[in-house]
This record gives C-alpha cells, sequence and structure tokens, in this order.
C-alpha cells in the first residue's frame, strides 16, 4: 500500500527570494533541521499518505482485518493438486491436462505468498510499537518515581509552611503522577513479552470512566457531552488491553469531532449482552463527520490514516486486541448520532474461569 520512489514523480519549489532565513545543509542535499523544516516535512508526509488512501480506495482493495495465520498456511498444500491430478489420471487424460492445473495452483501460491509477506510486515510494525511502549513505560515510570519522591520530601521538609494554596498544587502535581502512572499501565500488555491474557478482569463501564477522564482536557476544551452507561459490565480481559482500545476510539472521535462546528458534539457508549449471554458488545458513537461509506473498514489496515503525522496503527492494534479474545472491531460508516460508530464484542467474566 505505500508509495515507492519510482511511483510518485513531483517537485516542490521553495526559492531563497521568497524564503530568505532558509539555511541548507553543507552538501546542498537538504534543508538544515528546524522546526519549521520538520512541520513542512509533516506536511509533505501527509500530503503523500493522503496519496496512498485514495489510490488503495481507487483500486478497489479489498479490506480485511484479520485472516488467520492457519488459513493462509493451509493454502501452501498441494494436496488439492495431488487429488485433481489422480482424478484426471484415473479418466486417462494425457499430461498436457494437467497444467492448467499446475498453472492455477501457481497463481495461488504467489497470492498466497503476497498475503503472507504482508501479514510479516503488519507483525513487524506491531513488534515495533511494543518496543516503543516498553521504552516509554520505563521513562514515564522512571520519571513518576523521582517526581514521586520529590513530592514527598517537599510535603515533609516544608509542612509548617503549608497552607489552602499549597496544598492545591501539591494536589494536582499528585494527579499528574497518578495520570502518568495510569497510562503506563493502560499500555503495559503492549510492551510486555511476559504478558499472559485471561488473567484478569474488568469492570467495562469503570474503563470507560478511566479512559474518559485521561481525556478530560480534550473534552472540555471541545465541548464534547459523554454518555456512559449506569450498568455494571464484567469482562475477561486485562484491563490495559481493554484500556488501549477504549482510548483509542476516544481519541480518534475526539479529533474528529472538531469537524463538528456545533456546539452540540457528542460522544456516546452503548453496552449491549449477546443473545447467548456469553459475550458483549460495546458501541462507541459520535457525531463527527463519519466514515467512507463505500469501504469503512479500510481503517483498520496498518498504516492507513489522515490524521497529519499518524502511523496508521491505532485501530490495527485495537482490531488486533479485540481479535485476541474471539471478538471483532467493525466499524459503522454513518451510525447512531449521524456520525461513525465503531463497535467490538468481549467475553463476560463470569463465562471464564478465574
Amino acid at each position: 500500500p505505500r508509495l515507492s520512489t519510482s511511483q510518485i514523480v513531483g517537485y516542490i519549489s521553495i526559492s531563497a527570494d521568497k524564503n530568505p532565513k532558509i539555511e541548507d545543509t553543507s552538501d546542498r542535499e537538504r534543508l538544515s533541521t528546524s522546526p519549521e523544516v520538520e512541520e513542512f516535512q509533516e506536511l509533505i508526509m501527509y500530503i503523500v499518505g493522503a496519496l496512498e488512501d485514495n489510490r488503495l480506495h481507487d483500486r478497489g482493495v479489498a479490506v480485511h482485518v484479520e485472516k488467520p495465520m492457519d488459513d493462509l498456511l493451509s493454502s501452501l498444500s498441494a494436496q488439492k493438486l495431488v487429488e485433481d491430478a489422480a482424478q484426471l489420471a484415473q479418466r486417462g487424460e494425457n499430461a498436457k491436462s494437467v497444467v492448467p492445473l499446475i498453472r492455477e495452483f501457481d497463481q495461488s501460491l504467489q497470492q498466497n505468498r503476497e498475503d503472507i509477506k504482508g501479514r510479516f510486515v503488519y507483525y513487524s510494525r506491531l513488534a515495533t510499537v511494543g518496543t516503543i511502549a516498553q521504552m516509554l513505560i520505563h521513562e514515564i515510570r522512571n520519571r513518576t518515581t523521582v517526581l514521586g519522591g520529590m513530592l514527598s520530601f517537599v510535603r515533609k521538609e516544608f509542612a509548617h509552611l503549608w497552607n489552602r494554596r499549597s496544598e492545591e498544587h501539591f494536589a494536582r502535581s499528585e494527579r499528574a503522577i497518578d495520570a502518568l502512572e495510569r497510562l503506563a499501565d493502560t499500555f503495559s500488555p503492549l510492551a510486555s513479552r511476559n504478558f499472559r491474557r485471561g488473567r484478569r478482569r474488568s469492570m467495562l463501564e469503570d474503563r470507560i470512566s478511566i479512559c474518559l477522564e485521561m481525556q478530560r482536557g480534550e473534552i472540555k476544551r471541545k465541548r464534547v457531552r459523554c454518555t456512559v452507561p449506569a450498568s455494571e459490565t464484567r469482562v475477561a480481559i486485562d484491563p490495559g488491553e481493554l484500556d488501549a482500545v477504549i482510548l483509542n476510539l476516544i481519541t480518534n472521535s475526539l479529533y474528529w469531532l472538531s469537524n463538528n462546528k456545533s456546539d452540540a458534539r457528542e460522544l456516546e457508549f452503548d453496552i449491549e449482552m449477546t443473545a447467548s449471554g456469553e459475550r458483549v458488545e460495546v458501541w462507541v458513537h459520535d457525531n463527527g463527520p463519519g466514515l467512507d461509506e463505500d469501504n469503512p473498514e479500510i481503517v483498520f489496515l496498518p498504516g492507513i490514516t489522515r490524521k497529519p503525522g499518524g502511523i496508521g496503527m491505532g485501530l490495527t492494534v485495537a482490531s488486533e486486541l479485540v481479535a485476541a479474545h474471539g471478538g471483532r472491531l467493525k466499524a459503522v460508516p454513518v451510525g447512531k448520532l449521524d456520525g461513525a460508530s465503531f463497535g467490538f464484542d468481549l467475553p463476560c467474566a463470569q463465562n471464564r474461569e478465574r
């Protein structure tokens, strides 16, 4: 899905006359690094990314979120070819009759090689995400430990100077550290090599509220009205994994709600039990611009994004986490609130052994 240097040709004209403060490197092969140059490069990459998205859409690329690896590997077997050739032999056919079978089998192998290659690229990107998450979590926890120690020292050494105003500032600092720790906990499943699924349970509504609290500043700034059911639903998924899914859907909605120019910006959660009672279905609705009606689930493909500076892995990772629990992340282009709706299903906790 990526455009290579052999597939895109163009130029960008930057003149010293119109940009008198511009500087290039000594080898004159690139611009000297500066905040303006970095922003400019991000804009160019965003334009290329938009071209890639439009190219995929125009080519009518079939989108699937998850094709089981077992299906990919089983298709590499020559068993069907052998069976078909044996039937031809029994009918007394000559060798020429086998050639079309072999040609068809070769075409099938080529397609599956491409599918497997794409899957390895996908998992290599997930591995990169895990590496980055591991690094960030390590850094966050190291820093919060130092900051927490400093707060304890200040409270102990300067208790005699304490007043109401200092207590308010101190409380805000403690809440900030707690928020960073919660953020580290949220993404720890992506970073841990020893993580084992199914050992912990989550209260769905509580995790939604916690994730909304993490985005409180953005929600307040954009004046978004959030609605969460008052029910209590326990699901068999680690809180960190669940938060990673919910946070991604919330941040996506908040980003696109910026396009809603009215003051009536809404973000609503719906929670329903399936008919069997063994799984729960979660829906996230907003009244933003919605999705491409022709191909809404293209957003789950790795690298697909329309956000400036985005890498297009958030919804891919979220769909992978849901699929790991036997569910599916799906998208509706125009949903309950006339914007996009995303839904996913998870196993109920009472149907799993503790």
